[in-house]
């Protein structure tokens, strides 16, 4: 321990000697290890951590699998769900999408309230801070409705009121009972939630096994394997395909963990951003063992001086890591700083959509788990980058080095050594260089692709009038129309239309077939998206119409009832005869069907990257409803326009309710494909001009370290007669072959690990030319600069001062 004391105290002492030595290696690892820490926290919240609930890796959540159809995975119908929760493998829960209107606390608020049933926190293993969860029967249908807060919407809306238990909240005109809060610590990304209600299945839902939207959620009972509950699940899924064989022919079941579940589409891309950020750590190790070694050379005397007096070669290595560890743990230090802010950084730049999505993002915090994944990081960087140039230092020739006025030599074997750390940094960016090229020229090309519409300059906002109000149609479809003639008054309004669920979103789907065509078999028939919108939808978004006609004040309540159908539709369907006046009946429920009256241009129904949907279009007119979304159209900047259409639809009914105003290029670019695309992207380019910084820096540090070491040589050839431009060729070729090595092997590498970006991708080749072209071309002009420098000063050399030295 005394030894060990000493080294550090020497080390210490070394390390305020030469300040800018100092500095420099430390922010290079502060960099590369904050970095790294970043992305691990990020990491072991989704991965490592596990689920904020009991036993997480108990958890599973259940699909209805249909192979060879347009949605292989789906939800279950609730009679599905009565006929599962008969197994004696899992203890099932089941859950569906909700909200409301919350009225009676200031301004009528959206709220997300998913409908559970009352064993839903039992199963996952949650306890609330204040009151209860569900009990037995409260999930009856005509039971009282009652509610579970979470803890953000306690805190944002009731100011984190201790008797909040009792009180009463009123949503879509329903009075409910606050019951229970839920610990801030719960997280449902499967959901957005402000608050939970209990799922009272309506009489359609209790009856139609056609009529899905129930989500389930399992939990292994004690002794029982995922594959023992899978094959008993299985058994159960063929008994309902034999005796609903119209609704389930062909279908099958699948268990997913429910981490999987929650994390599974950015699991591949946290893999890739920790390749990368590794990337960038091994750069500055590289780095800094390229400094260690040109400052050994100004040690060798030292170090020979303390051989020669008894110094063990152990010695003088264990001396040496110790003073590269102590500059790793400086530099660890530092960069938890950079860590904790780049995490904050992160999370402030995301989209509350995201946020929601991948709620472990909220709770992303630099504990004891991160604290020792960083020291264990910087103990190792330590010894990774200082190991080489402790043992060459140890390597002395003592006669040699002892001489009286011997001159330092550049070292053959340490100067190789530092070139090859130089052709792995350069090496190393060209990776990031191309990968980041790639991710973004995909993010590109996905933000430019045809979705069927033209979103500029279109404003949306989702609007809901008290349903005690408006509980018939005909007033829900009067209302809306009064504040459509409002919104068409305002200066700079283009057009105004509605839908139910805006593109992009996904939503219900229904399956259909031709009126007097063949009837197609149990479960062959086509699925397709629904949307209901109103007259002046397609016009106002400028969606083609390509035969028949939109729908208008014909398509009324009463009146037979219409569709439109998408182009894929009718191409898939019709397959070049006219489907204008044929009729469209569905496989869930008897009726005379509806006319097609018009066919549209398709529209991006789902994300970006999917293929194109089918889809049907059905008239407000016909399926009022008390919420739908309004877009508008305007003639400048869409943001400015928000409060006077707030104003507008307010004059109409003061009770509405307005919320999720967003532009539709903002809903395009904040999309599930977009961000899965933009958030890898900007951080490997962030990773990727880290690379290239600290590249740049190391080959400068050799081209200049050698034109310092050939200062003499350099002197002999002027006085000689060479030009300046000869010793400037001279220097950068030195440089330039370096970069043309390191690139080499860089492009070689960039071409067999780009294929771990393949799914990442969107219409971008992983072999992309121009990407790779672009990435060697930004190097190599980094690479030119850094040599360009120490070559001019090479170049202002005195040929009789470097032979006087001599």
């Amino acid at each position: 321990m005394n030894r060990l004391f000493q080294d550090l105290r020497y080390a210490i002492r070394t390390m305020v000697k030469k300040p800018g030595f100092t500095f420099t290696a430390i922010a290079t690892l502060a960099l590369g290890i904050g970095a790294s820490t970043a992305i691990f926290t990020v990491v072991d919240a989704a991965l490592l951590r596990g689920l904020p609930y009991r036993s997480p890796g108990q958890l599973y959540h259940l699909w209805e699998r249909r192979p060879q159809q347009e949605f292989p995975q789906r939800e279950f119908s609730y009679p599905d769900y009565l006929d599962y929760q008969q197994n004696s493998s899992l203890e099932l829960a089941a859950y569906s999408g909700g909200g409301g209107v919350m009225t009676g606390r200031g301004e009528p608020e959206r709220v997300n309230a998913p409908a559970v049933t009352a064993n839903f926190f039992s199963v996952l293993g949650v306890d609330p801070v204040i009151g209860r969860t569900f009990q037995a029967g409260e999930d009856v249908p005509g039971s009282a409705q009652v509610a579970v807060l979470t803890h953000g919407m306690w805190q944002s809306k009731f100011g984190g009121d201790a008797g909040i238990q009792g009180q009463t909240i009123t949503i879509n005109g329903q009075n409910v009972t606050v019951i229970g809060v839920l610990p801030p610590s719960f997280q449902f990304a499967l959901r957005t939630a402000d608050l939970f209600l209990t799922y009272q299945p309506s009489e359609g839902q209790r009856t139609r096994r056609f009529q899905h939207g129930t989500n389930l959620i399992g939990r292994l009972k004690p002794g029982v394997t995922p594959d023992q509950a899978l094959s008993e699940l299985s058994g159960i899924a063929k008994r309902i395909e034999q005796e609903h064989n119209q609704s389930h022919a062909s279908t099958t079941v699948r268990m997913v963990p429910l981490q999987e579940q929650v994390v599974g589409d950015v699991k591949p891309i946290l893999f890739v951003l920790l390749g990368a950020v590794a990337f960038v750590l091994l750069i500055a190790c590289a780095n800094v063992a390229s400094l260690l070694l040109t400052r050994s050379l100004s040690r060798n005397k030292e170090v020979a001086i303390r051989s020669a007096l008894g110094a063990s070669r152990w010695r003088v290595v264990r001396q040496m890591l110790t003073e590269s560890i102590l500059l790793s743990l400086a530099g660890g230090l530092a960069g938890l700083f950079i860590a904790n802010f780049g995490i904050n950084a992160l999370v402030a730049v995301l989209p509350e959509r995201q946020l929601n999505a991948l709620p472990f993002l909220k709770s992303l915090t630099i504990d004891f788990r991160i604290l020792g994944f960083s020291f264990a990081l910087s103990a190792v960087t330590g010894i990774v980058f200082g190991l080489v140039p402790a043992l060459q230092s140890s390597k002395l020739d003592l006669n040699e080095t002892l001489k009286e006025g011997g001159r330092l030599s550049i070292g053959g074997v340490r100067q190789r050594l530092r070139s090859a750390f130089v052709i792995s940094e350069i090496a190393l960016a060209v990776v990031l260089l191309v990968g980041a090229g790639l991710m973004m020229k995909s993010l590109l090309r996905l933000l430019q692709a045809n979705i069927g519409f033209n979103p500029e300059n279109v404003l949306t906002m989702m609007v809901a009038v008290p349903p005690a109000q408006y509980t018939e149609g005909q007033a829900q479809l009067n209302v809306h129309q009064q504040m459509v003639e409002k919104i068409q008054t305002l200066p700079g309004v283009v057009g105004v239309g509605a839908i139910d669920v805006l593109p992009l979103q996904g939503g219900n789907t229904t399956r259909f077939y031709v009126d007097g065509d063949p009837i197609p078999a149990p479960g062959q028939a086509i699925e397709a998206n629904v949307r209901v919108v109103d007259d002046s939808y397609f016009s106002t978004l400028g969606v083609p119409v390509l035969a028949g006609r939109m729908f208008d004040t014909r398509d009324k309540n009463g009146a037979p009832t219409v569709v439109i159908i998408g182009k894929t539709v009718a191409d898939r369907v019709f397959a070049g005869r006219d489907p204008i006046g044929r009729r469209l009946k569905y496989a869930s429920f008897d009726g005379p069907g509806d006319v097609v009256i018009g066919v549209v241009g398709d529209v991006k129904i789902a994300g970006i990257d999917e293929a194109t949907k089918p889809v049907l279009y059905y008239p407000f007119r016909q399926n009022p409803s008390i919420g739908t979304n309004i877009v508008v159209r305007t003639n400048g900047d869409v943001a400015s326009m928000a409060a006077a259409l707030r104003n507008e639809i307010r004059s109409v009914e003061p009770a509405v309710a307005i919320f999720n105003v967003r532009a539709m290029e903002e809903i395009i670019s904040t999309s599930p494909a977009a961000f899965m695309r933009r958030f890898p992207g900007l951080l490997i380019s962030t990773f990727a001009a880290v690379a290239l910084l600290l590249a740049s820096i190391g080959i400068y540090g050799v081209v200049s370290y050698s034109v310092s070491q050939q200062s003499h040589y350099i002197g002999v050839r002027m006085a000689l007669g060479a030009q300046a431009s000869d010793i400037l060729k001279l220097v950068l070729k030195q440089g330039l072959v370096l970069a043309l090595a390191g690139v080499g092997i860089g492009v070689v590498a960039s071409f067999f690990l780009m294929r771990l970006l393949r799914n990442l991708l969107f219409e971008v080749q992983v072999t992309d030319p121009s990407i790779f072209v672009l990435g060697v071309v930004a190097l190599f002009s980094v690479a030119l600069l850094a040599c360009y420098v120490p070559a001019r000063r090479a170049t202002k050399v005195d040929p009789l001062v470097a032979l006087r030295y001599e």
